[in-house]
Formats: structure tokens, C-alpha cells, sequence
């Protein structure tokens, strides 16, 4: 019945058809036999950043969820976890902040140092999350060939020259450092500065650019950094192997999720740290 309900359908092409059909048969019961298992186990995930001389002000803990499921920032936050840091030996708990998923330690009891190591412990349910970062050595930020001249540099769009400015760090506490820029707009109601260039990757709200990674220390300013007239802030990072794996990850959105990058064991995020040094940009609109 079923050859000749194809034949009417399908006419001379039976055979063929028909073949098609032992086939599909014969895949779909061998994807039977190899099913997946997509049984949904819960993770944590941490987003932590230390700075050296500055306290712990903000370890950030989600969950995962099962996909389909409606995701949001307080919906996924965890706020009953006990998390800890373990520098020198010492264990320290941290705090819950004024919001959900938030943690810190008074700059009373902690400030990070750099060329320490720092031990992050996390405890939810039955999960588990630790990570470990050493903090770059503090740096502060120098001209290339002279020292700044203030905290606050005047940049007019109208001589694209005055773009001619590079920043280095130091002092360089390892030769195989990696550095970075943050440039953030401080008021964004100046307008945006058109380019016909892409510029460097931006968080979110498009306020925050970052250059790309650099082996020197010295990293020179350009137009395409900057994505808003006004005021600006240069952040100049040094950056440790966990925050330079997470900008690769980043950077790489367009290959395959790479375990290696992630060094968070029991669950996926980053915690890392860096040294950091700040000036001042004034961005001149053009007339």
C-alpha cells in the first residue's frame, strides 16, 4: 500500500524515494541509539576583578539556567553563597552588598597587593567554585619620551596630530606582561565622534573601549579609541594570565568555547586582577 501510495506520488522517482526513507530510518535510529544526554546540572559562574591598592569591592556570583528558561541578572544572581579569599594564609569571608549576587570586604580589613596570591573559594548548595590569580606589581603612567605634565590631556579633533600621544607604565615587574587600555566616556552628552573605522571592542552601553592586548608597556593613543566627545578616562592596565585569557575568549567570539581559557574550576567566569594607573582625556569637539 504504501509503494503504491509513493508511486502515485512520486511517480518513476519510487525507488528512489523509497531508499531515502530506509535511510532516514536507519539515521534516526542511530541517533536513538547515540542520544545525548541534556540533563541540566546547575553551575556557578563569578565575574571578579582585583586591583592592586585598591580593596575587594565586587565579586559578582550567577548560576546558570536551563536553556529556554527566562534569564536576567536578579533572577540568575546568587545572594545566600559563602565566598572567601585566602591571601598569606589568612582566610577572609566576604560581605553581601546592597545588591543581589554582590560581594566585598571593607578596605579595613583587606587591600590587595601587588605580587600576591589570592585564593577565591565559593560554597552554594552543593556546588562549588575556586580560582586563583597573583596581582601585577602597582604601576603609574608616564609619557613616552617625558613625564605627564598633569592628570588631564586636552585632545583636539580639529588637528589630528594632538592624537600623536602615547602612554607607557612602569616599572615592569615581568617581560612577558600583558597590557592594555579601558578608555571610558565620563558624559556621553557632547555627541559621538563619527569615524569610518571600526574601533576597538566596547562593553554594552558602548561607553567603554578597549585597545587590544600589547606585549610592551607602551601603547599609543588613537582616534579610534575614543567613541564620545567630552570628557574621557585612559585606564592603563597591566593584566594577569586569567584577565588575558578572558579578553582572548572575548576576542575569539567567533570560534569555539576553549576550557583551557577558563580558570575557574567547578564552574565558568573569570577572576582576575591587574594593576592600574588613570588620566584624564578632554575629547574637543570639531567647529
Amino acid at each position: 500500500m504504501l509503494k503504491i501510495l509513493l508511486h502515485q506520488l512520486f511517480g518513476k522517482d519510487v525507488r528512489r524515494i523509497a531508499l531515502w526513507m530506509v535511510l532516514c530510518s536507519s539515521i534516526l535510529g542511530l541517533a536513538c541509539d547515540g542520544a545525548i544526554n541534556s540533563e541540566y546540572h546547575e553551575q556557578l559562574v563569578v565575574a571578579g576583578y582585583l586591583f592592586a591598592g585598591s580593596p575587594i569591592d565586587s565579586i559578582i556570583l550567577h548560576r546558570t539556567t536551563p536553556f529556554g528558561d527566562y534569564l536576567d541578572d536578579l533572577s540568575s544572581a546568587i545572594d545566600s553563597a559563602t565566598v572567601k579569599i585566602i591571601v598569606d594564609g589568612n582566610e577572609h569571608t566576604l560581605l553581601p552588598g546592597s545588591r543581589k549576587g554582590r560581594y566585598y570586604l571593607p578596605a579595613s580589613e583587606l587591600i590587595v597587593q601587588g605580587g600576591k596570591t589570592y585564593d577565591l573559594r565559593v560554597t552554594y548548595r552543593n556546588n562549588s567554585l575556586e580560582s586563583v590569580t597573583t596581582v601585577p606589581m602597582p604601576i603609574h603612567l608616564t609619557g613616552l619620551n617625558d613625564s605627564l605634565p598633569s592628570r588631564t590631556l586636552t585632545l583636539d579633533t580639529n588637528n589630528l596630530i594632538s592624537f600623536n600621544y602615547g602612554l607607557t607604565a612602569g616599572p615592569v615587574d615581568n617581560p612577558n606582561r600583558k597590557y592594555m587600555l579601558e578608555v571610558t566616556a565620563l558624559d556621553t552628552s557632547s555627541g559621538r565622534i563619527e569615524t569610518s573605522q571600526a574601533g576597538p571592542p566596547v562593553d554594552t552601553n558602548g561607553a567603554t573601549r578597549y585597545s587590544f592586548l600589547h606585549t610592551a608597556p607602551n601603547i599609543p593613543i588613537s582616534p579610534r579609541l575614543f567613541g564620545w566627545y567630552g570628557p574621557n578616562r585612559i585606564t592603563f592596565i597591566s593584566a594577569d594570565t586569567n584577565w588575558v585569557d578572558e579578553r582572548r575568549q572575548n576576542l575569539g567570539s567567533r570560534s569555539t568555547y576553549q576550557s583551557s581559557l577558563n580558570h575557574v574550576l567547578g564552574g565558568f567566569g573569570t577572576f582576575a586582577s591587574g594593576a592600574r594607573d588613570t588620566v584624564t582625556v578632554w575629547i574637543l569637539p570639531k567647529h
